[in-house]
């Protein structure tokens, strides 16, 4: 019977044994991180959030060889070659695990299988991630205005500032860059169509109280403030106003998608508000959630600016003049670069 026993129990561990991840080589030069394994289903994992630059690998059930392959002197020669911010490399009883973030300005390619892990790195002149710059309304629709005080020559001012300043680090395209007129419906379908990592339209705001100012950033929310609701309504009639029905813009889909989304315009926002009001020493109007249609039609990470009030004296003069204007595009500028930089 012992020997019945014991001849399971060897046929156990030998079974155990065999199925153990192996790993046959670990190597980085020339830009280049290989690894060559033997590993069953689910016991290599691999994910990239191209976003934050963040790539995670694991190899569970490993066998004990396979560990020192993973060695210190392999985290530092990943470290020195300056393509990576940051790299963590933990083991713990069976399963390696690696995090990497990828430098700016670094783009690379990975093809992940059961049998290997092959990360391609290569340096760039700009970082990959595409931004949109959406000035609000131009051409026949003059925006919020008072006497000279004109939305959309504001706007198309401190968005011109703003691709100049961000032409630096990154790919920009603009919805318009001169004074023409584009629908609502066209501007956030640029972005999309482009897979553009983020969404930023800029606007001014106006109100039958002279009193009100102060900058405001938006994200889309399906549920808003009385107060939120009622700039969205002023936005997205515009596009009503011609011709441009606000239901044609197509939702984000997934729940998922669209709470990612979120949390991470409210992240941007609140650092673009808050940046602007202290440089320009203006009013902090604080981060408003609102379904604003053009917000609502974008796939990604996407903030609407509310520079200041047209109908506000105090406002007003920051907003027309060209040093305020430019200071107002590199504090938004500079946000951004903290966002898209931020782990």
């Amino acid at each position: 019977m012992k020997r019945k026993l014991f001849s399971i129990f060897f046929f156990f561990l030998l079974s155990v044994l065999s199925f153990s991840a192996k790993v046959n080589d670990v190597r980085f030069s020339n830009n280049k991180f290989f690894i060559n394994l033997n590993a069953a289903d689910g016991e290599c994992l691999v994910s990239a959030d191209e976003e934050s630059r963040l790539i995670y690998i694991e190899i569970q059930n490993l066998d004990s060889s396979s560990f020192e392959k993973f060695s210190r002197n392999l985290e530092l020669d990943i470290r020195s070659s300056n393509l990576f911010e940051d790299v963590i490399i933990d083991k713990s009883k069976d399963s390696v695990s690696l995090t990497l973030q990828v430098a700016p300005k670094v783009s690379y390619t990975m093809d992940a299988t059961n049998k290997k892990i092959e990360l391609n790195l290569q340096r760039t002149s700009k970082n990959k991630h595409l931004i949109v710059i959406d000035p609000g309304h131009g051409g026949k629709d003059s925006g919020a205005a008072r006497g000279s005080v004109v939305e959309k020559k504001i706007v198309l001012a401190v968005g011109t500032y703003l691709r100049d300043e961000l032409s630096k680090d990154f790919n920009v395209i603009m919805t318009r860059d001169s004074d023409f007129f584009v629908v609502l419906s066209e501007r956030p379908k640029i972005g999309n169509k482009n897979k553009a990592a983020l969404f930023v339209s800029v606007h001014a705001n106006a109100s039958d109280n002279k009193s009100a100012n102060g900058v405001e950033v938006f994200y889309f929310s399906k549920k808003s403030s009385p107060y939120a609701e009622r700039i969205a309504n002023f936005e997205n009639s515009i596009g009503e106003k011609y011709g441009d029905s606000s239901d044609k813009i197509i939702q984000i889909s997934g729940e998922l998608a669209y709470k990612k989304n979120q949390e991470n315009s409210i992240r941007l926002a609140k650092k673009i508000v808050e940046n602007i009001a202290d440089r320009l020493s203006m009013r902090n109007g604080g981060v408003h959630g609102a379904n604003f249609a053009v917000l609502r039609g974008f796939n990604g990470t996407g903030v609407l600016i509310e520079l200041g009030f047209v109908s506000n004296s105090y406002d007003s003069e920051i907003l027309v003049d060209s040093n305020s204007q430019q200071k107002m595009a590199e504090e938004i500028a500079k946000s951004i670069r903290e966002y898209l930089t931020r782990w």
